[in-house]
C-alpha cells in the first residue's frame, strides 16, 4: 500500500513536471512567434493601437508616406505596424537592420543605436513595391519608363549586369526596372544629391 502511494505521488509528480515543462516551452514558443521573422525584443515595435491615419505619397528626397528619411523608426512602425520580417547586417561596422512589410510592400533601414533608432539617410532608402504609393504627378510601381522619362527631368540611366535598368535623379527618387521596355517594379527614395556618385557624367 505504501509502495503504490509512492508510486502514484512519483507519478503524479512526474506528470506535474512534465506538463509544467510543456507549458513553459509553449509559452516560450508562443512568446517567439509574436515577434516577426529576424526581429529582436529590444527592437523598435508597434505600442498600443496601429495609427493608419498616414498618406501615400512618394516624395523624392523625404518621404514615402509615414517613412522619412532620418525620422524616427518607432514613428514608422506605429503608423505601418510591426514589420513581416527583420533583417540583420553588418556594415562598416554598424549593425543595421532592414524592415519589412508586405502589406505595405515597403522597406528601410536603420541602425542599431541610441534610444530612438533613426531611418537611414543613406544609400539604401527608402523602398517600395507595390502600386499603392505614388508621386506627386502620379509615378508609382507599375509606370512604363516612357512615363518616367517624361516627368522626372534630369536623370541618369545605369544598366546592371543582369540587364535591370536603373533611372536615378539628383530630386532623390530612383527607379528600377526589369529593363527599359518593363514596367517599373521598385521605387526608391534616396537622399537628394548634387552630382551622380560617379554613376554618370554632368
Amino acid at each position: 500500500m505504501i509502495v503504490n502511494r509512492f508510486f502514484c505521488m512519483a507519478s503524479l509528480s512526474a506528470v506535474l513536471l512534465i506538463t509544467g515543462s510543456i507549458g513553459v516551452h509553449s509559452s516560450s514558443d508562443e512568446n517567439s512567434k509574436k515577434l516577426p521573422k529576424g526581429m529582436k525584443a529590444s527592437d523598435p515595435r508597434l505600442t498600443g493601437q496601429r495609427d493608419m491615419n498616414y498618406d501615400h505619397m512618394i516624395i523624392p528626397g523625404d518621404r514615402i508616406g509615414p517613412v522619412r528619411l532620418g525620422g524616427r523608426v518607432s514613428d514608422a512602425v506605429q503608423h505601418l505596424g510591426n514589420p513581416d520580417r527583420v533583417t540583420h547586417f553588418t556594415s562598416q561596422g554598424e549593425v543595421n537592420y532592414t524592415y519589412f512589410s508586405e502589406g505595405e510592400c515597403i522597406s528601410f533601414t536603420w541602425s542599431d543605436e541610441g534610444i530612438e533608432p533613426e531611418i537611414e539617410k543613406g544609400w539604401r532608402g527608402i523602398a517600395v513595391t507595390c502600386d499603392k504609393w505614388s508621386t506627386p504627378s502620379g509615378l508609382h510601381v507599375g509606370s512604363s519608363m516612357k512615363e518616367v522619362n517624361a516627368v522626372i527631368g534630369q536623370y541618369c540611366p545605369t544598366h546592371r549586369k543582369d540587364g535591370s535598368l536603373l533611372v536615378a535623379s539628383k530630386s532623390g527618387i530612383w527607379f528600377d526596372a526589369k529593363d527599359r521596355n518593363s514596367p517599373v517594379s521598385i521605387i526608391r527614395v534616396m537622399p537628394v544629391m548634387d552630382n551622380w556618385g560617379g554613376m554618370c557624367t554632368d
